[in-house]
This record gives structure tokens, sequence and C-alpha cells, in this order.
């Protein structure tokens, strides 16, 4: 949301006489207050009262709530639910018109009148200059103006929050504001008007749907849940992905779900659209893609099914691997693609972005991409950026002059950065990095050149660079967490490894980390008896191939040699893996929601708000759920 605060006391009168200050003309108010008088509009407000004529109003509000059918129940409860604050709620047309007005009472709502905050108002930028509704219209998103930074001097009392309301083809429909005296500003009221604007953007799309075809969305969803395909909403945005098509465009389903189609599938919305509408296939990620259309009641297409194929030119044959790829085991196809895609990369001197879960084998394959590549002489070297504080993670990536603050070392640290030149650095969860670190990392990467702490002198470290995680990046970007430019900059080639509970090559795996096990520990591998490589392959391992390899240690230590290795040998959590008749009354919900907490909690490696994400609940419905089961 694009935040108008109040400015300084003087800066309005400033402007208003002509007489802006030198210092003053960064502030960004003032090129909306410019704009805005550039369009008619002034601060001592309209010259006479604009507004509509009630039968226009009457025509404006029957066009707005046929198409937003929800309207008048989306202000009432807005309003109902600042009541408590005293704010109005308001719902303006796609020009500014105020076509619905709740709430408001006491000195609250004298204010608001004496704004003119009313049906049939008119609230663009040209009549009333800076405000919320009509800011929102003209910069295309959520906007909230706090007092004096209005332009018009009779809102200055008001503060007004905003939020755009468009259907699913990105068209505005309409602007839901709410507004009070500024004494009762909340920055709370900015989420609430959010997730009100989104709530009604979704029923617009469910109401396309539902004209659409019987069943509405989920009718689709379902027609499509059993194919490699993913499903495209206009204008552009991938809401479903089955797990067949994820796994072929080689991304976890978590890094597809709510991306641009074009970051995913190197084709635009209107290239699709176009191929579906010729009736004719496209291609593209290395993928054959048949893009099928559905459209909304005005024959326009709200939705495209995009079934996916493999699309490998028969004239391109497959090499052998280089033997560095050895060390990742297993002949799961969506992993043997992985280091054959992974193999072509490493001889370019592209950066590479690693989209796996924790314990798939990220360092691993990260190190065998180095040893296939040009640098494979130089140096290796890992940093797990969630790992250590913000200060220390500095420290360790760029180094420190001698002294550079208590506890430093007597001769100074070169850091990964100067000791890293020449070979390849292995950033992994670089979406846990801090932003003000992102931004020397973007520095270092454009130009080679950083800083140790506690130096003045620029030094120079040439590397590729590999970085990993497991959080949605694009989201991440989206939400102002992670830096866009240093996103762009490191996803060079995007690569990924399927967690083990999507791998079909489990039991396979299993043997060949018993023998590697067994063989380290100098002695013979034992057999895997039929019921353990059963529960190995039910088992979900939330750990991936960490936590095999772990049970399967376990195992071999409680085994005498030459013993086949049995259930009893393998940790109690993987024998507790549900079978077809596990889950039964009397405890079965118990249990199983115990195990999904113990699954999500180790897969996101003890963090509470990605064990949350990854179970689809709330953190503090989290909490509530370790304290049921004991587990806190």
């Amino acid at each position: 949301m694009l935040k108008l605060v109040e400015p300084g006391p003087r800066l309005w009168e400033r402007f208003v006489s002509g007489a802006v200050e030198a210092e003053d003309r960064a502030h960004s108010l003032l090129r909306r207050w410019s704009r805005a008088v550039e369009l008619g509009a002034k601060a001592d407000g309209p010259s006479h009262s604009e507004g509509v004529t009630d039968a226009e109003l009457h025509s404006r509000r029957e066009s707005l709530t046929e198409r937003c059918v929800d309207a008048v129940q989306l202000v009432s409860r807005l309003a109902t639910e600042t009541s408590a604050s005293e704010f109005r709620a308001v719902l303006s047309d796609a020009d500014g018109v105020v076509v619905l007005a709740r709430g408001g009472v006491g000195a609250s709502l004298r204010s608001a009148d004496t704004s003119r905050l009313v049906e049939g108002a008119r609230w663009a930028e040209s009549t009333r200059g800076t405000n919320a509704i009509g800011t929102a219209i003209a910069e295309g998103e959520a906007v909230a103006v706090v007092g004096r930074a209005h332009l018009e001097e009779r809102n200055h009392g008001l503060a007004c929050y905003a939020a755009p309301i468009r259907d699913p083809f990105g068209e505005l429909v309409a602007v839901l504001d709410v507004s009070g005296a500024v004494t009762q500003a909340n920055p709370l009221l900015e989420a609430l008007v959010l997730a009100s604007a989104h709530a009604a953007e979704q029923s617009l799309r469910l109401r396309g749907y539902e004209e659409m075809l019987a069943g509405g969305r989920r009718s689709l969803e379902a027609r499509l849940a059993g194919s490699a395909s993913l499903l495209v909403e206009a204008p552009g945005v991938i809401r479903q992905v089955s797990a067949d098509a994820a796994a072929r465009l080689g991304l976890p389903p978590a890094c597809v779900m709510g991306r641009a189609v074009e970051d995913v599938l190197s084709l635009s919305w209107t290239a699709l659209v176009e191929a579906a509408l010729g009736g004719r296939p496209c291609r593209g990620s290395g993928m054959r893609l048949h893009p099928v259309p559905h459209f909304d009641a005005r024959g326009r297409p709200l939705a495209l099914a995009v079934f996916v194929e493999r699309d490998v030119p028969q004239s391109r044959p497959v090499g052998p691997l280089p033997d560095s790829f050895n060390v990742l085991l297993g002949s799961d196809p969506a992993l043997r693609d992985a280091k054959q895609r992974a193999a072509r990369v490493a001889g370019s001197s592209l950066p590479v972005l690693l989209l796996a879960e924790t314990g798939t084998g990220k360092e691993l394959f990260a190190r065998a991409i180095h040893e296939s590549s040009g640098n494979a002489s130089g140096p290796f070297l890992a940093l797990n950026c969630g790992a250590l504080p913000a200060g220390l993670l500095e420290a360790e990536l760029f180094g420190y002059a001698p002294g550079a603050f208590t506890g430093a070392l007597a001769a100074g640290s070169k850091g990964k950065l100067g000791v890293v030149d020449g070979g390849t650095l292995f950033l992994d969860e670089i979406g846990e990095m801090p932003e003000p670190l992102q931004a020397l990392l973007l520095r270092v990467l454009d130009d080679g050149h950083y800083f140790r702490l506690g130096e003045t002198k620029p030094r120079e470290s040439r590397f590729r660079l590999i970085s990993a995680t497991c959080r949605d990046l694009p989201a991440m970007v989206e939400a102002g967490k992670f830096r866009r430019d240093l996103y762009y900059r490191i996803r060079g080639a995007v690569l990924s490894l399927p967690p083990l509970r999507r791998r079909t090559d489990k039991t396979e795996l299993a043997r060949a980390l018993v023998e590697k096990i067994a063989r380290e520990q100098g002695r013979e591998a034992p057999p895997l008896c039929p019921e353990t490589e059963r529960l190995i392959a039910a088992h979900a391992w939330p750990g991936n191939v960490r936590e095999m390899k772990s049970a399967l240690a376990h195992a071999l230590a409680l085994a005498g040699d030459g013993e086949p290795l049995a259930p009893e040998h393998l940790p109690e959590d993987v024998v507790e893996t549900p079978g077809p008749v596990a889950v039964h009354a009397g405890g079965g919900r118990k249990a199983a929601e115990a195990r999904a907490l113990r699954e999500a909690m180790a897969a996101a490696n003890g963090n509470l708000s990605e064990a949350a994400r990854r179970l689809g609940v709330a953190r503090s419905t989290l909490y509530r759920m370790l304290g049921r089961q004991h587990l806190g």
C-alpha cells in the first residue's frame, strides 16, 4: 500500500504559496499535489459542489452492483467492522464517484459530511486533489492518505485508506475506502481494506467461473487434477499446478502457484491465449503446451487449462553425465532430468538458482555443478544465510579488517568472498538474507567489488554464484521482502531437486545409502526386509534424503553383522507410517495431526512461520496445535 503520511507542518503552506524550498523538492507528495493541480484541483476545494444528479447516481450504482453483486454487503460489513473507530466505509466507481457510503457517527460523520464524503460526490484527483480514492485510481494501487497529505485543506482532518477492486482481466471496477478523523488513524485499517478488496476480487473471479461452467472453478480444478496441467487465470497468473506438471517443469508446486505464467513458461498470457484461440499447441520452458480456453459470460478468456508434455528434441542425444553428479544417488526421472539440465548449465558462466527443500542434497548438487564447470580448479565454498545473525553473516561473507569489532581476529578475515575468488560460492537459504546484505551482494555480482567490514579500500572477487532456497522468492519480491533486482540477477538458470516424498526410487536409494554407510563403517551391507522396504516407500520423509540417511544409520547400528534390516531397527516415526488401515476411529485424527506437525516442523527446520505455511494454518493456530499435542 502506498502510504502518504502527514508531512511537516509548513510543506503544504509553502506548496500552496509557491514558495517550495530546495530541500522540499524530493518529497513524494509534491509530485502528486502538482499532478492534481495540473488536472484542475485546488487546495481550497472546487468552486461549486461537485457531484452527480440523483438519476445518474442511481444509474452508476445499478451498473456497479450488477458487476459487483456483493457491493452493498461489502460496504455494510466494512462499516460495521470499523464502527468502533467511527470510520465511514465508501465504495466509488472507476470514475471516483461515490455510489455507496455507510457508517460514521458523531464527529467523524460531521467531518466526512463537511468533506463531501457522501453518495454522488466526485473524488477523482481532478476534482478533489490528492486523496485516497482519486490517488488509488491514478496510481493503480492501494493508498493511505493521512491528514495534511491531502491537497484539499478541508480534508486535512481525515485519514483515508483505499484499495482498487479489479475484475479478473485487470480492469478497474471500483475503489473501496474507509475514512474518518485523523485522530483515529490506525495502520490496521490498511490490512482490513486490502483484505476486503481482495475478497471482492475473488468474488468477481468466482462469479465468472460460475457463469462459465456448472460447478464453477472447483469443477474445472477437479477435471484437471488427474493430468499434467496448469490452471492459468487472466491476466496471466498460475492458480493451480498438478504434481505431474510441476515435476515436468522441474519446479516445486509452491514455486509455481501464484506466479506470473511468463516467469514459469517463458510465454506471455497473450501468446497463450492466441495459441488457445487458434487451437494449436505451443512451446515454452522446454515443454509442449496445449492451452484450452474457458470463457466468461461476455466471451472473454477467463482461464486457460494448459496441458504440459515433455518436448525433448529427438535429434538431441543425451550424453553421459559427468562423474561429479554420481554423488546424487537414485534413478528417479525428475532427479535424472535435474542432473542432465545441471550438467548442461555447468559449462556456462550463468548464476544458478536451485529450488529445493532442506535435506535433498543441495550442497552436493551445487558442488557437482562446480566440479563440472570452468571454475573447478578454484575453491568451492558454502554458506547458509539462515544459520547466522545478520552481523555475523556479513562478517563471514565479506570479511573484516583487524580490530573491526570486539572479538575480531587480530589479523582480520578475508571472508568467503576473499577466499572464493576464481571459484564457486554456494549461498544456501538465500531467501533468509537480510535486505542490507542483499544490496551489498548485488554490488559484488554487478562489478565484482566489495568492502570488508571496517575498511574503505575496495577489494575484488570473481566467482560463480549458486543460490538455493525453499522459499517462494517471487512472492517475497512482491511483498517487498526480497530485492527484485537481486532476484533477477541470481536466477540465471533455475534448477530444482525433487523432494524425497515425490521420488519413485525410494527403496533403491535406501539400498544405495545402506551400502554407502556400511562401506564407510568397514562392514558388509545387509539386505532390507520386504516389510522394511514397504515402510521406507510409504514414509513421507519430511527431512528428505538427510532423514533417510539418519534413519538407515540408526537401523545399521541396531542390527547385528549380516542381519537383515528389519522394521524394529528403524526409528519409531518411520515404523509408524500409516498404511491403508492405520488411521481409524479412536485416536487416528490426533495421531495424524501429531505426525503432520512433526513433519512440517522438520521440513521447516523448526521455523514456526514456515511450518504454519506448510500446514496452511495461521501461526496462532499452529501454537494451539503444538500445545494440544504437547510438542511446544
